[in-house]
């Protein structure tokens, strides 16, 4: 990695994601994820639908 910048500024190192827990499917948890929390724990957005469709039951609504 090059530690200087175009204009020969020094650069940060770059940060790993840190891991700070668990969520509702035991998967690790990261800083800056975006998590829903649940009475079941921390559903990571991309996981809604499918945490939805596991607790909640669909139904379909409409006339004949």
């Amino acid at each position: 990695m090059n530690d200087f910048d175009s204009l020969g500024a020094r650069q940060q190192p770059k940060q790993e994601p840190k891991n700070i827990g668990l969520d509702w499917q035991g998967d690790p948890i990261f800083t800056g994820d975006s998590y829903y929390l649940t009475g079941d724990g921390y559903v990571h957005e991309d996981d809604l639908l499918e945490y939805a469709q596991q607790h909640y039951p669909r139904i379909v609504l409409g006339g004949i």
